[in-house]
């Protein structure tokens, strides 16, 4: 009797250790808990106002650069000496005297003298001032082309003549307030090669200068 009893314990423990093998072992891993980073609350940063830039600055030419306050000067006084020779100009025989730039000369009117009809001794000095008509011609208009100094000669009697020797040009140049040019405020021209008889036939003489105020040719014509 015990030795079934004991058989039927060994067949008991036997079923229950085959049942332990077959029973599935449940090999799923627990995760842990997810730790929760609290988030970060991100303030928006309001854009730049938009401006327009400002406009390119304008080129300098430095070739008019401190110039554009520079003061415009212009021929405001012109006076005219003839040295008459070994024939005089007898009274009443008229002189006509006009000074134009060459390079405007429908402005040969802005400066001119046509009231000489006194005598002038031979051998003697005479200096007389040109009348402005029009508008005072800028020192940059004569400095361009230069001038042209033109004596006319109108005799009382045909058979007269005159003798020059010489001819001489005094200028003067100021600005607006009546300031002398620091350079040219008075400038001579001596035409030496201003020469010759003036008559009935060869009435004029044309006296030259070049831009830089040197005198150049003279000229007796009819």
């Amino acid at each position: 009797m015990k030795k079934i009893f004991f058989l039927s314990l060994l067949i008991a423990l036997a079923i229950s250790g085959a049942h332990a093998q077959i029973t599935p072992v449940n090999k799923t891993k627990v995760k842990p808990p997810v730790q929760q980073v609290p988030s970060k609350i991100i303030t928006p940063v309001p854009d730049e106002p938009k401006t327009t830039p400002p406009p390119p600055a304008p080129p300098v030419n430095k070739e008019n650069a401190g110039t554009q306050n520079a003061p415009v000067y212009a021929l405001t006084s012109a006076r005219v000496r003839i040295r008459t020779g070994n024939d005089n100009k007898e009274f009443p025989s008229k002189v006509y005297s006009t000074l134009m730039a060459k390079a405007t000369p429908a402005n040969w009117r802005n400066y001119i003298q046509i009231n000489l009809g006194n005598e002038m001794k031979i051998n003697s000095d005479t200096e007389f001032g040109l009348g402005l008509e029009g508008a005072p011609i800028p020192l940059t208009t004569f400095q361009s082309a230069g001038l042209k100094l033109n004596i006319q000669y109108t005799p009382n009697f045909f058979a007269d003549a005159w003798k020059i020797e010489s001819i001489t040009l005094i200028l003067e140049f100021k600005d607006a307030d009546g300031n002398l040019h620091p350079t040219l405020g008075n400038k001579t021209i001596v035409f030496n090669n201003a020469y010759g008889f003036l008559n009935s036939e060869y009435r004029n003489i044309d006296c030259f200068a070049d831009g830089s105020f040197v005198p150049m040719t003279s000229v007796i014509r009819k």
